[in-house]
């Protein structure tokens, strides 16, 4: 019989697991950053996300990375820019087109 009920820990850390983790860091100097991984985001990060095409990137990643770790971040030489290159070479790593979709396959 197929499982049809799951508890919401369970289901997250299997699927951290599977993607090696629901976080991102980058370092800059040695010093880390991290970021919620793609699948691991609350629902207002999921709507900054999809609105960043209209109110621009730096909102966006400015409330991916929370307020004062992203000024520390931009302090050490990071840009708003270098974060997305980290969700896109995450997405490239997991076989993604697009945040939570997955790329066809060879035989599609």
């Amino acid at each position: 019989m197929s499982r049809t009920t799951f508890d919401l820990e369970e289901l997250r850390r299997r699927a951290a697991q599977r993607k090696g983790g629901d976080k991102l860091t980058v370092t800059v100097d040695g010093k880390p950053y991290s970021i919620p991984a793609p699948g691991f985001w609350p629902d207002e990060l999921k709507e900054a996300a999809k609105n960043s095409r209209h109110t621009g990137d730096i909102p966006f990643v400015r409330k991916l990375m929370g307020t004062k770790q992203y000024e520390a971040f931009t302090a050490a030489g990071g840009r708003a820019d270098d974060l997305l290159l980290l969700i896109e070479e995450y997405k490239q790593a997991q076989g993604v087109d697009d945040l939570g979709e997955s790329s066809p396959s060879p035989t599609s």
